[in-house]
This record gives structure tokens, sequence and C-alpha cells, in this order.
């Protein structure tokens, strides 16, 4: 190894006798080969974590107690809550209200919102408009929109409820 020049033991020692530049072309690809493993692992995992599609009976709804201004204001039971391929925040669920009550004052949020009165009689605040409901009634209210709904009937007022926002989620895709 005497006549050997200095670059040459490097090479020797410390790339097994490979030139330089080669180790640096493998790297690269390393690198990139990493980097795109751990993007696919990435849109795995999100999609992994959106809703699968599925059919659930109302029997299998858990129903909470809900309360409001510290007193009881009926039942809530979330079927479903998540993210879709397509929308986040998705949630859909039902709730009855007691005679007299609401679940809570009008409000607002980002996502879209529908509820379905199934049974008994009320009044919906939508958008600035109160409007009396009965079964069969359906609101619809965009983001930001102010809603509420109030049980004003002597029975139980339930409604069923979808929410989502669409478009947000980022790895959306098919």
């Amino acid at each position: 190894m005497r006549g050997l020049s200095i670059l040459t033991r490097v090479r020797t020692r410390f790339f097994g006798g490979i030139e330089p530049r080669t180790w640096v072309a493998t790297g690269v690809c390393c690198v990139l080969a990493l980097g795109w493993g751990m993007r696919e692992i990435a849109f795995a995992r999100a999609k992994a974590d959106t809703l699968k599609s599925r059919t659930i009976d109302v029997s299998e709804v858990v129903m909470k107690e809900a309360d409001f201004n510290g007193s009881r204001a009926g039942e809530n039971g979330v079927y479903i809550a998540g993210d879709t391929p397509a929308s986040a925040g998705f949630v859909t669920g039902r709730f009855t209200i007691d005679p007299g009550k609401t679940p809570h004052k009008p409000h607002t949020h980002v996502e879209e919102e529908i509820m379905i009165v199934e049974k008994g009689t009320g009044e919906i605040f939508c958008d600035g408009k109160t409007t009396k409901v009965g079964p069969g009634s359906v609101m619809f209210t965009t983001p930001h929109a102010p809603h509420g709904i109030e049980n004003t009937g002597k029975d139980p007022l339930t409604f069923y409820y979808v929410k989502w926002a669409p478009g947000r989620r980022a790895n959306a895709s098919n």
C-alpha cells in the first residue's frame, strides 16, 4: 500500500474500492426510495383511517343523555363519525329532544348539515328564519349559517342529522 495514492487508500478503506461518485448516486437513490416509501405509507394510513361503507341498525346506536344549560335536553346517539374519502368531520346521528327543550342555542359551524324530523313537533331556526316542523320536515344549512331546533310540542321530538365538511381531506382520491 506504500505506492498507492491517498485517494486510492481512502477509496479502499472507506468505500471498499468503489468510486465516491458511485456512493453518492447510490445514496441519492436510497433517499428517494425512502421518501417515496414514506409517502406511500402516509397515503395508506390516511386511506385506512377513513370510514368504511356499512349499514348500522338503530339497535346498535348508543343513546346518551344530552344536557343544555345544566339540565337534560334529551338523548343523542351517533351512528358514524369520522373522515370519508371526500370529506372531513362526517357525522350522522339521532337526537330525541324532550318536550319544551332545545339541545343548544342557534349556532354555526364549518360543516354543512341536514336534519330530518322523524316524529314530534317543534321549530327550526335556519339562516334567519323560524319554521314550524313536524314528521318529514327537512332542514339543510350551509357552512356558517346560524341554525337550531326546539321541541315546542308535548311529546318528544326525534330527528336524524348528517354533518360533513366537503373537500377538506387533503388526501382524498378516487
